[in-house]
């Protein structure tokens, strides 16, 4: 079997095409586009030009799928933009509509678990915690003995970061401390308590970004999955310390499609490890796409 799985997040929409072999189901080929949904959300409501935004997105894919001609299902889902737009109904009924496609609405606690999930596919995550930052919700998992015990998200994103704290076109150190000092607050608000934990597992797309900045930086090697904590928030600080055009330099070298929301994403990611006291950030290839594959087509426990 051939299953196309298309997430679409908050800032990007993936298309991501999987083939079960025996017990296991591995990767063909991956598609992305930058839709940056919840930049069209406008009080509460996604507005008609990000639901054109969004049906043109799919409308590609649906074409990739279709000429491919092997694919036996495509399974379409949705995370905190179009989970939290006002007028949900509406987006999902004109997907429907006009492109034949019933898009699955995730919770922000399936979300997390489907991470973790997909995370264990590629990498050993036994205790400790987990987080998917997105566009516009971070996931947080705790995990113990190879089991969640708790999994929360919080309202803040790399682009809804972006969106609601930069007044420019880098994040400052100002405004690094007013998404510390919210975070604290989210976690508290969701009874997420500081706890020692060793690890810190990192999935999605700002996780892999802030990764690749961190091997450019320390001239490490490319398939380096790992980060010092320590070393990656004093690299976060003198990047912000740079002048505008110096930081538009490194990025553009490293993940040119991620100009302005990587550095929210990494303090995003920094404050997370910072606050449960972890010392090395580990970075899965495999999260919630996998994790949804195993889950919800092929039957695995969640």
């Amino acid at each position: 079997m051939i299953y196309a799985v298309i997430d679409i997040g908050s800032n990007t929409c993936r298309l991501s095409v999987y083939k079960k072999m025996e017990d296991r189901v591995i990767n063909l080929f991956n598609e992305k586009e930058q839709a940056s949904l919840k930049s069209f959300v406008e009080n509460g409501v996604l507005s008609e030009k990000g639901i054109i935004r969004l049906i043109e997105t799919l409308r590609r894919f649906k074409l990739v799928v279709d000429n491919f001609g092997d694919i036996d299902e495509l399974h379409p889902f949705a995370t905190a933009t179009i989970r939290d737009a006002a007028n949900r109904t509406e987006i999902l009924q004109r997907v429907h509509d006009e492109l034949g496609l019933d898009i699955e609405i995730l919770s922000g606690e399936e979300e997390a678990k489907l991470a973790f999930i997909g995370a264990s596919s590629s990498i050993e995550v036994s205790r400790g915690v987990l987080t998917d930052i997105g566009g516009g919700s971070s996931e947080i998992v705790i995990i113990e003995q190879n089991k969640v015990i708790k999994s929360s998200s919080l309202p803040i994103g790399s682009l809804s970061a972006f969106n609601e704290y930069v007044d420019g076109l880098f994040l400052t150190t100002t405004e690094k401390k007013n998404i510390d000092k919210d975070m604290k607050e989210m976690f508290e608000a969701n009874k997420l308590y500081r706890e020692n934990h060793d690890l810190l597992c990192a999935v999605g797309g700002s996780a892999r970004a802030s990764l690749k900045v961190y091997n450019e930086y320390y001239e490490l090697a490319p398939y380096n999955t790992t980060m010092d904590k320590v070393k990656f928030n004093a690299m976060l600080r003198e990047v912000i310390e740079r002048q505008p055009r110096e930081i538009l330099n490194a990025i553009l070298a490293v993940k040119p499609d991620r100009v302005h929301t990587l550095l929210p994403g990494m303090a995003i990611l920094n404050r997370i490890a910072k606050y449960f006291y972890c010392e090395t950030i580990s970075v899965s290839q495999t999260g919630v796409r996998e994790g949804y594959v195993y889950t919800k087509l092929l039957g695995g426990d969640i």
